[in-house]
């Protein structure tokens, strides 16, 4: 896989709560006001750590060696391919509990589709990055055009959906990047990410398997980047206990932000931009009916499937499965939002 150029390895960390980093330090910060945490025994934030993204760093030493900022114990925690309905939700409120924070990387369909959840991952204090428009393998685009609209439809999106600055931070999906989308990131100065431990978690069916398939691989490593999916129902339901499990492990969580907020390309903005007024349009004319005929149809995945056991989560054809919590119901307009986005 391909390695990224070491540029400004002198100053691309900030510890903003320093535990002892022997990492050169951009600017001296205070720390933000932080809300008081009302679990006593909380996982919380060891420290932040500021990223400098100018001419794309990459982290993650599944792929990319370049730097490697992480102390014994410490721990990333991220979640690809949100947000999700009930699913994000339940991760959003483990992490809460647990008063820790985590990055998302939200695909653009999703984060359109919810943007009242992605906007609850920003209030809640959490870092924002993108994954694609729809989670499209790069590599298999027939052109360098097709792969570059695909990042930069998502960015657009994901900063729309949020309605304020998010992260140049990148994840590829299937972390299938190529030499063209590196370089297209690293002009854009996005910092790419692959990860340390890969939880495989949309494999699993039971949340005891996620928790077990972490702690077992940071038990190898003994720190690292970990990648999730917050659009899986096991790691949903699993995230609580594997945050206690990193606790009593004696695993510290450690965020990170970016030194200054992604900046979209305006003709992206604007084609995103368009596509939300088609939304609403077509969402005032189609009756819900004809919404859930559609959904129903064949061939198009129906509410309640499942996704492939040993495969990476595609992008979404009809609306992803959702599996409503305990007195819960999805809304007539959140199929229609999601459908609408899933046929486009």
């Amino acid at each position: 896989m391909y390695q990224l150029k070491r540029a400004l390895l002198a100053g691309i960390f900030t510890g903003i709560f320093t535990v002892g980093s022997a990492l050169p330090v951009l600017a001296q910060q205070a720390p933000a006001p932080q809300k008081t945490c009302a679990n006593p025994n909380a996982l919380g934030v060891s420290r932040v750590v500021e990223i400098d993204t100018t001419g794309g760093p990459g982290f993650g030493f599944q792929h990319y060696k370049s730097y490697d900022f992480l102390e014994a114990k410490e721990v990333v925690l991220t979640f690809d391919d949100g947000p999700q309905k009930f699913h994000t939700e339940a991760v959003l409120a483990a992490l809460a509990e647990q008063c820790t924070k985590a990055i998302f990387f939200s695909i653009g369909k999703m984060a359109l589709g919810y943007p009242e959840i992605l906007r609850k991952v920003a209030a809640e204090g959490h870092t924002i990055g993108t994954h694609t428009w729809s989670h499209a393998n790069l590599r298999k685009k027939k052109t360098e055009a097709e792969a570059v609209d695909e990042i930069e439809r998502g960015m657009s999106a994901v900063k729309r959906a949020v309605g304020g600055p998010i992260a140049p931070f990148f994840r590829f999906p299937e972390l299938a990047d190529s030499p063209e989308t590196i370089k297209h990131l690293q002009d854009r100065n996005v910092a790419m990410f692959s990860t340390d431990i890969d939880s495989f978690d949309f494999k699993f069916r039971s949340s005891e398997h996620t928790v077990k398939a972490v702690i077992d691989r940071l038990g190898k490593l003994g720190k690292g980047i970990v990648l999730m999916h917050d659009i899986q129902p096991s790691t949903a339901k699993a995230i609580p206990a594997l945050l206690v499990a990193l606790k009593q492990g004696g695993y510290k969580i450690v965020q990170m932000k970016p030194k200054a907020p992604l900046q979209t390309l305006p003709e992206f903005d604007t084609a995103i931009e368009s596509s939300v007024k088609g939304l609403s349009s077509a969402a005032n004319e189609r009756p819900t009916s004809s919404v859930v005929r559609t959904v129903s149809e064949p061939g198009v995945s129906k509410l309640g499937g499942e996704p492939p056991a040993a495969q990476m989560i595609p992008a979404p054809t009809a609306a992803q499965p959702d599996t409503p919590a305990a007195g819960k119901a999805e809304t007539a307009n959140d199929q229609r939002q999601r459908t609408w986005f899933w046929q486009k």
